[in-house]
């Protein structure tokens, strides 16, 4: 009976670790060929040697994707993520890249980390799917150095979309990826400036109809720019 009990739990865990793994597939296969370029964009802005604190990493795809610039830059990379099955994939992959010296990843919340200095915090469209982000960017706001920036990449929805806000949630039981609600660009601003911070940069990458994939910076209130740098770019 109990050898009966334990192959069946085993066969349980098992089915449990499949969904797991097929998970981190099938958000590597939906999101990575966009997140890979936002990461680049965000790397490219960061100056040699940064600690960069990477909120939300998933399975390190976009990461390990731009290992070349991590290396050459000499980056050191803190990732988190809640999901166990991303950061089982990304510690599995990482352990077989050039760059494992210069990445760790741990399973945990943007709320609970108390780790740093750091010179960079960066969202990776997980900003959107934070319960409380006005709280997240204040905590961040304590683990940087001073002159430390916060970025930002994501979609962008640029006109009011019932459609969009619809969709969203419903990929979630398709895909089981939570892709985050529909945010509009003047709320997001909104949610910067409550949080203490301003605008240094607000660059729209690419469009696609109503929406666009936009790379922001942040920067803490002793840190303000004059005005805020706005500019488009090409995909």
């Amino acid at each position: 009976m109990h050898e009966r009990r334990a192959q069946a739990l085993q066969r349980r865990r098992g089915r449990i670790g499949n969904r797991g793994v097929i998970r981190s597939v099938i958000y590597d296969k939906l999101i990575l060929g966009l997140t890979a370029k936002w990461y680049a964009e965000v790397l490219g802005r960061l100056p040699e040697g940064a600690a960069l604190l990477d909120v939300g990493i998933g399975t390190a795809g976009a990461l390990l994707a731009n290992a070349e610039l991590v290396a050459s830059k000499r980056l050191a990379v803190t990732g988190i993520d809640i999901d166990a099955d991303y950061i089982e994939r990304a510690r599995r992959e990482l352990a077989r890249s050039g760059v494992q010296d210069r990445v760790r990843v741990l399973q945990e919340s943007v709320y609970d980390h108390r780790d740093g200095p750091y010179d960079a915090v960066y969202f990776s469209a997980s900003f959107m799917l934070l319960p409380e982000p006005e709280r997240a960017l204040r905590h961040c706001c304590t683990l940087l150095r001073p002159g430390g920036r916060i970025y930002f990449t994501q979609t962008i929805q640029q006109k009011p979309s019932r459609v969009m806000e619809v969709i969203k949630p419903l990929l979630k039981r398709v895909t089981s990826i939570d892709f985050g609600r529909v945010t509009y660009e003047q709320d997001f601003k909104a949610q910067i400036r409550a949080a203490g911070l301003e605008l240094e940069e607000f660059t729209t990458l690419s469009r696609h109809g109503s929406r666009a994939s936009a790379l922001a910076v942040a920067t803490l209130g002793s840190d303000r720019p004059d005005r805020l740098k706005s500019r488009e770019a090409e995909a």
